[in-house]
């Protein structure tokens, strides 16, 4: 149980900060105007005021040297790594997928490992300007480890508690409710994701930008 609790913990502070940091390293990001690609199948759509969120919403493919440094620093992340990028998926009427990759070269096309965050209940609330504040109940975590490498600084980190096998995922429960707070902007076919938060919501919306696929 001790294990289990570490490391959730760990998950949930590594995709706050993944967010944090984006936003704070934005202006430096280098991108290859690759956008992000997901198996995910989007459903349904989410209402926000007088626009729909629908679909896949992706980052380019982004090699900020603050976030990676930050993720190697961690143990998240592995050596190899040298480029990430994020997704976004409507499942449902209020259903999302929060996925995050990182991968071995700069141009985003060998996984390292993946992140993916289900998350159901989604509401959203009354706009201040163009930003909508929102609720939801992250209801599972998947890790996928796609290298040795990967396999091998995630399991050093938690102190062999998990058992990774490369290529294959593995869930991880959400304990509590998993409730989050959220600051969501939509512009047209592009989105931005604030900070999340597990006590209040965020006081700004993020700065890098998600675009519809």
């Amino acid at each position: 149980l001790f294990w289990m609790v570490l490391i959730l913990g760990i998950v949930a502070l590594i995709g706050s900060c993944a967010k944090k940091d984006e936003e704070t390293a934005a202006a430096s990001t280098t991108s290859t105007t690759k956008y992000m690609s997901t198996t995910t199948t989007a459903s349904g759509s989410i209402t926000m005021g007088d626009d729909t969120l629908s679909g896949v919403y992706a980052s380019e493919c982004l090699t900020s040297a603050s976030t990676i440094a930050f993720f190697k620093a961690t143990g998240f992340w592995a050596s190899e790594v040298n480029a990430y990028g994020q997704v976004f998926v409507v499942t449902g009427s209020d259903n999302i997928s929060i996925e995050l990759y990182a991968f071995t070269d700069t141009s985003c096309s060998n996984l390292s490992q993946s992140q993916k965050t289900v998350s159901d209940n989604v509401t959203v609330g009354s706009a201040s300007g163009s930003n909508y504040p929102v609720t939801y109940n992250d209801q599972t975590k998947a890790l996928t480890v796609h290298t040795t490498a990967a396999e091998t600084a995630l399991e050093t980190l938690y102190s062999n508690a998990l058992d990774l096998i490369v290529g294959t995922p593995i869930e991880l429960p959400v304990s509590g409710s998993g409730l989050r707070y959220g600051l969501w902007t939509l512009s047209g076919t592009t989105l931005y994701e604030g900070n999340d938060s597990t006590s209040a919501t965020p006081t700004s919306a993020g700065t890098v930008p998600y675009v519809k696929q």
